[in-house]
């Protein structure tokens, strides 16, 4: 186990003063069964009218509008994860994930990912926690991490016809190889220690247990992770969603820290 302080920063620039800003925030991490966030503190400027709700995954999301004029809006997330608490979450019967067991919109696979997939051998004894851990090394060493040759509207086939991507890349992948294989996958966002951004990885569904798996890195999610949503693929668990009244164009920076307290 870990004692984890995290901090998630956005700032959001605008080239010229926008109004009537409404945003949609999934930035803040929850307690399950693998770690127990306390001591979360929330900042947003301009301070605006906002709610708090859940979505129909279970993500802790704010809501808002900030209705005056403005050229900024900062975002910062502050707290405590104790992690490591368990291996893996407890998933629901597996009739009910067929929403992870099928293809999302950026993880259909095409031409690219039937082909990689063709080209793999399975164990005959291998269950279904083996050929998640084994695709994971797969793509790990098949795979390369590159910054700008994608966007955050890459698809899993368009990234593996690239053959190289980052940490969402990866990601999707792995999500849609699983698929492939009728074994339930979702999208995780979070954090991890030394990464600076906020990070993506998979949780496959094995014995009725979601387990994490980190492409991009080779390696089983432990305690230096914290994570803060999931979903079917990245379009369920963005960051930060929304619309303004303005023609300013925005320039967005995000700054995240996650060091052990220990």
């Amino acid at each position: 186990m870990k004692n984890l302080h995290f901090t998630y920063e956005m700032l959001f620039e605008f080239s010229e003063p926008v109004r009537n800003h409404r945003f949609t925030l999934k930035c803040i991490p929850e307690s399950n069964e693998c770690q127990f966030i306390e001591g979360v503190d929330l900042r947003i400027e301009p301070v605006p009218k906002y709610s708090e709700s859940r979505d129909s995954f279970g993500n802790r999301e704010i809501y808002g509008m900030v209705e005056e004029s403005h050229s900024m809006f900062h975002v910062k997330v502050e707290g405590t994860a104790l992690t490591g608490l368990d291996s893996c979450e407890k998933a629901l019967p597996s009739h009910q994930l067929g929403i992870f067991k099928y293809p999302s919109g950026y993880t259909k696979p095409g031409r690219y990912l039937k082909e990689y997939m063709a080209s793999l051998s399975f164990a005959k004894n291998w269950s279904a926690y083996d050929k998640g851990v084994f695709l994971m090394h797969k793509i790990y060493e098949d795979f390369i991490y590159e910054k700008g040759v994608t966007t955050y509207l890459t698809t899993a086939e368009e990234a593996m016809e690239l053959g190289r991507g980052v940490c969402q890349d990866y990601a999707h992948i792995l999500i849609a190889l699983l698929r492939m294989l009728k074994i339930p996958a979702r999208y995780v966002v979070g954090m991890m220690i030394g990464e600076g951004f906020s990070h993506a990885w998979v949780e496959m569904e094995a014995d009725g247990k979601w387990y994490g798996l980190d492409a991009t890195n080779n390696v089983l999610v432990d305690d230096n992770y914290i994570k803060i949503s999931h979903g079917r693929d990245y379009d369920d668990c963005v960051v930060n969603k929304g619309v303004f009244t303005g023609m300013a164009k925005q320039k967005q920076d995000i700054r995240v820290v996650v060091c052990d307290k220990q």
